[in-house]
């Protein structure tokens, strides 16, 4: 056979085979539950980075079976800093998105800053009557979720944002979709600052963020809470400083135990910072769950029980 036979065979063949679809192009599909139909995309801190990369992940989305709905401010508008666009339309997005009676949960396109401006001008009454509407997101989102802890309206879960979903390990997705059909995630193993078993609904946030809320009218209840922590960009001496503050604040008086994730900005001294906070504790402390801003960032529900056992083996 000739060069140029085997070239149209080879072309035939190319045609009449179905296209495989990258494994990267599908990795979302299954992680929604049936019920879970239609998500909206809002941005309540800052923008997407590109709209090349909002828009691939929405086609990811997309892939994995669900309607997507984007706010209308949610990806570009007037400047405001390094938030998206203006307190005032943050919140109409937020709204909007949340009343909205088509949408089944709630993405956060990014965390970023800024939420703390829009916490006090939400209707808070009006997002009252969606109780179990899932909020997905966290970083800068944790304000947001503090406050609907605080104000009892939706179903605040800390997981990756939407420009975090493409990057995440396989772990990680596979408890988000565990999470979100009700299952209970692989237990993960952690490390032992200050050992002891452990139980209690989970809160979780980014350590300046939990600092921040901690001295406004959002602050949580942390009674009887195993508190996961996580943070990206504090030098060791702001870390220990935002958790000393915590804990003079009485932040972790009762609670059930605190779970590092990972204090990424403090380099070789993170595990020091975590070590000199378990000695001024009484309360179980541990490390190493695969919450952080990197690709092992497993989903926590914040209306979920965790166990922790005397083998530091934690189960939600």
């Amino acid at each position: 056979m000739n060069i140029k036979k085997l070239g149209k065979l080879i072309m035939c063949i190319a045609v009449a085979l179905p296209l495989a679809v990258p494994a990267e192009e599908n990795r979302l599909a299954g992680i929604f539950p049936e019920w879970i139909k239609t998500v909206a995309l809002v941005a309540p801190a800052s923008p997407g980075t590109s709209r090349e990369k909002v828009d691939a992940a929405i086609s990811l989305l997309k892939k994995a079976g669900v309607k997507v709905k984007v706010m209308p401010n949610a990806r570009e508008g007037e400047p405001a800093g390094y938030t998206s666009i203006p307190a005032e339309k943050r919140v109409a997005d937020l709204e909007r998105a949340w009343l909205d009676p088509e949408v089944d949960l709630i993405l956060c396109i990014r965390g970023g800053v800024g939420t703390i401006d829009i916490v006090e001008k939400l209707d808070w009454a009006k997002l009252r009557t969606r109780p179990d509407l899932p909020v997905l997101g966290f970083s800068d989102i944790t304000v947001l979720h503090m406050a609907m802890l605080k104000e009892r309206a939706g179903h605040p879960y800390a997981s990756a944002s939407l420009l975090a979903l493409p990057d995440v390990d396989e772990a990680s997705l596979k408890s988000i979709q565990a999470v979100l059909h009700g299952r209970a995630p692989e237990p993960v193993v952690l490390t032992p600052l200050r050992g002891g078993e452990a139980s209690g609904v989970a809160l979780a946030g980014h350590l300046r963020l939990l600092e921040t809320v901690s001295r406004t009218r959002f602050r949580p209840e942390t009674r009887g809470k195993v508190i996961f922590i996580e943070s990206p960009d504090l030098a060791p001496v702001e870390a220990e400083k935002a958790l000393t503050s915590l804990r003079r604040s009485g932040f972790f008086d009762s609670c059930a135990a605190v779970v590092f994730g990972r204090l990424s900005g403090c380099g070789e001294r993170e595990e020091a910072v975590m070590r000199d906070f378990a000695e001024e504790m009484k309360c179980p402390v541990y490390m190493g769950f695969p919450y952080s801003h990197t690709s092992r960032n497993q989903m926590i529900d914040l209306f979920g029980k965790v166990m922790i056992d005397a083998a530091g083996r934690l189960r939600r």
